[in-house]
């Protein structure tokens, strides 16, 4: 997953360059609020989600760990610099109690949301918490003016496909041995959220 980040932020370089250069009133952590205090599923449960701050890294890198057989592809360094110092960058993480189950980062770039990593711990799977991380994400966006969201998937992950697909998210190319170890491909998608503003020549 850190490889498609990567070449995702390889490719939009130029365009971040320009965001960082822009004067923002403050970062986009620090900007956004979440559309409710508490995540509520279909079936009535409740958890409490937040802004990722630098006290929840941890705790993300745990659910990384638990969701991907103990490895976490963004490491504890790689959050750090995400979370302190990526004014672009937005972390959702997702507890029960002080109990982490879920989390999903996302840049926003030039017009784009960026989704980079959503996991979601395997006990907790299947109630719709994933959902409504890229909902909530999406709603963010719209807020932000993103014309478009985009991700990277695994060809494999049929589930998550799904998932996407129910969103409104359509198939873009397939990347070839794309994600780092396996080698498996990966399938681009992505949701327009509005028409690019247009101007007329005068």
């Amino acid at each position: 997953m850190l490889k498609k980040f990567r070449e995702w932020f390889a490719m939009n370089r130029a365009a971040l360059n320009k965001a960082e250069g822009q004067s923002w009133p403050t970062t986009l952590a620090n900007r956004v609020h979440l559309s409710t205090a508490v995540m509520r599923l279909e079936d009535d449960q409740a958890f409490q989600w937040f802004v990722a701050t630098d006290e929840d890294i941890p705790d993300i890198v745990r659910i990384q760990e638990l969701s991907y057989n103990g490895s976490a592809p963004w490491n504890k360094k790689a959050l750090e610099h995400e979370i302190n110092h990526n004014t672009r960058a937005l972390y959702l993480i997702v507890r029960d109690q002080e109990r982490p189950l879920a989390f999903i980062g996302a840049w926003f770039v030039e017009e784009e949301a960026h989704i980079t990593n959503i996991a979601v711990v395997p006990a907790e799977r299947n109630k719709g918490i994933a959902l409504r991380l890229m909902k909530e994400m999406m709603q963010l966006a719209q807020k932000e003016d993103m014309v478009k969201v985009s991700l990277e998937v695994r060809v494999s992950n049929v589930a998550a496909q799904h998932l996407y697909r129910k969103l409104g998210f359509k198939d873009g190319k397939v990347k070839k041995e794309y994600y780092a170890g396996d080698h498996e491909d990966a399938l681009e998608m992505s949701l327009l959220l509005r028409k690019r503003d247009s101007y007329e020549p005068h």
